[in-house]
């Protein structure tokens, strides 16, 4: 029984056998065999529970089957591997470092044997299934300036990061029916009539999905930021997203293009609901391509999910056929391609 499948349905598990044994309330959910624990005269009733549960679950997902997909995800997080640290990197960070916040960031990664503790991550501690560090490394949050802290387990190798190249904006991009496997940012700035940087592009494009509304942009005229802005909704057929993420199924959910239950029935703003759409649909994709790559016969070690990129260490020997794999991109069997990159992560 795996109790964020029920997290995913609102389903208060644990919640229910403290109604059996009030004292469980604070014992660590992780560290006891339950069965073990009930009392005799409990356990036929809480085992008759659960498996309404279970079977009210299996009716909410039997045309979605978000939880194959779920589960699938799961091997991915059960085969990251403990990061080796350098040292002597580690403790001068812990030297010279003043914020109290960063510094305990920096303390989350102190090695064992030389290597940190494996992470851990909760799966559903928010509505679009982005990861939150439950135990370990406190990798979501450490600044980049500390990446160097890591280092590769190989006499010859390097931390590399996986990345999507604009995974949100190509998501955006593929649901308004825009199958583009071009440069976004590009494209929305081949439509203007008159040239302006890329970066502003990117930032307009971003500030869009998050539902920002921006008067003027840095460096530009009212009127040119207001060109830009109609360009990106024209590329993007928001009305469309819109149109997504408020629909609910005939059980009572709203979800995301995957089939991923969006607790967020109660929430009217526009912008809210199309960057929860967006942004756990994303999560979907990165976690299943991830997935697909650990279960690969490649040769490397996964050691952390950084939102839309994996953390790996890699050895030189393998770089460039790595690479080249990496680079081919992946195509997803919903919302086809995506192009990925390889980089350098601790620089």
């Amino acid at each position: 029984m795996n109790t964020e499948y029920y997290k995913l349905y609102n389903i208060d598990y644990y919640g229910e056998y403290k109604k059996y044994i009030s004292f469980l309330s604070d014992i660590n959910e992780d560290s006891f065999n339950l069965y073990e624990m009930l009392p005799d005269h409990s356990l036929d009733r809480f085992k008759d529970h659960i498996l309404d549960n279970e079977n009210n679950l299996k009716s909410l997902d039997s045309h979605l089957k978000y939880l194959e997909l779920f589960e699938n995800h799961t091997f991915l997080f059960n085969n990251l591997v403990e990061a080796e640290i350098d040292l002597l990197i580690y403790k001068a960070f812990l030297e010279i470092e003043k914020n109290p916040s960063i510094l305990s960031n920096i303390k989350s990664f102190k090695p064992k044997n030389k290597k940190t503790n494996k992470i851990v991550y909760e799966r559903c501690g928010n509505v679009t299934g982005r990861l939150v560090v439950k135990k370990g490394p406190k990798i979501l949050t450490i600044p980049s300036r500390y990446r160097s802290i890591l280092k590769s387990s190989y006499d010859k190798g390097n931390i590399y990061s996986i990345d999507f190249s604009s995974l949100e904006p190509r998501i955006t991009a593929k649901l308004s029916g825009n199958n583009t496997n071009n440069d976004i940012y590009e494209e929305v700035l081949n439509l203007l009539s008159f040239n302006a940087d890329r970066s502003i592009i990117k930032k307009a494009v971003i500030s869009s999905i998050y539902g920002a509304n921006y008067s003027s942009l840095e460096g530009l005229s009212i009127e040119r930021s207001k060109e830009i802005f109609n360009k990106i909704n024209e590329y993007f057929d928001f009305d469309k997203i819109l149109e997504l993420s408020k629909n609910v199924d005939d059980t009572g959910i709203r979800r995301n293009f995957y089939g991923r239950p969006l607790w967020n029935l109660s929430e009217m703003r526009e912008n809210v609901l199309i960057n929860n759409y967006i942004q756990s649909s994303a999560v979907d994709v990165s976690l299943t391509y991830f997935t697909e790559l650990v279960r690969s016969n490649c040769d490397f070690k996964p050691l952390f999910v950084l939102h839309d990129a994996l953390i790996i260490d890699l050895s030189d020997e393998n770089y460039i056929q790595f690479k080249e794999i990496v680079e081919k991109g992946y195509n997803d069997s919903k919302l086809g391609y995506f192009p990925l990159k390889l980089e350098k992560f601790n620089i």
